[in-house]
């Protein structure tokens, strides 16, 4: 019991984390299951599954974060697996935002309902791919310093705009990469061909970047707020 509540104390900035983006999942289930029971129909339920996926990343990189502590060999081989995994599934937490494109007026259910449910979970999904690189950049930041972990984390944004772009406009599904890579990687190769051909994926990959790369800025902007000295002193 004592082992396990020392264990909580050393991580507790972890735990009140993961409580939080917990009760932010919480929340994004309520309200669809209030649509539910509401409509009687499982309209957006598809949310939940998106959710689930963008999930993945931030348990990738609390593992890798965690195991990476343990300076281990087999530690390390095991923290790498999970950064590859969270590499392949971090466009799906970001990817939630784009779910905003199904918002319409529906039968049965105000559109600020739906308003507010589809930007919640497009919130929580955000906020899930952001914090899960926060990890992820620690561990670069740790092993080959913080140069090189912003160019990481630039690079990793950079590639996620056309990650979602190929999941939102082509369909393709992180698991394609493996299950399916042939036509997956040859749709890959088409676009960055012939960049100029397909204007839209150029535009849209680079602007959705631009929007990430902005926003994780300020994330990691506030996070170093409370590190400012006293100004009463």
């Amino acid at each position: 019991m004592f082992t396990f509540l020392r264990v909580c104390l050393r991580r507790y900035r972890q735990l009140a984390v993961v409580a939080s983006l917990v009760f932010a999942s919480a929340v994004c289930t309520a309200l669809l299951l209030l649509r539910i029971v509401h409509t009687h129909r499982l309209t957006h339920l598809y949310l939940l599954w998106n959710l689930f996926l963008a999930w993945l990343p931030m348990i990738c990189s609390l593992v890798a974060y965690n195991f990476y502590k343990r300076s281990s060999r087999l530690s390390g081989l095991f923290a790498g697996g999970c950064i590859l995994v969270w590499l392949l599934f971090f466009p799906n937490a970001p990817y939630l935002l784009t779910d905003l494109i199904h918002l319409q007026p529906q039968e049965n259910v105000p559109f600020w309902f739906d308003l507010i449910l589809i930007v919640t979970f497009a919130l929580t999904g955000f906020f899930l791919g952001l914090i899960s690189l926060v990890l992820m950049q620690a561990i670069v930041r740790k092993t080959l310093g913080a140069i090189v972990s912003w160019i990481f984390a630039v690079g990793v944004l950079g590639v996620s705009g056309f990650g979602i772009y190929l999941g939102r406009f082509l369909r393709w599904n992180s698991w394609d990469v493996i299950v399916n890579p042939r036509p997956v990687l040859f749709d890959i190769w088409l676009h960055l061909r012939h960049p100029l051909a397909n204007f839209q994926t150029l535009v849209f990959s680079a602007l959705f970047s631009l929007f990430l790369l902005a926003a994780y800025l300020i994330l990691m902007s506030v996070t170093h707020l409370s590190a400012e000295p006293d100004w009463s002193n």
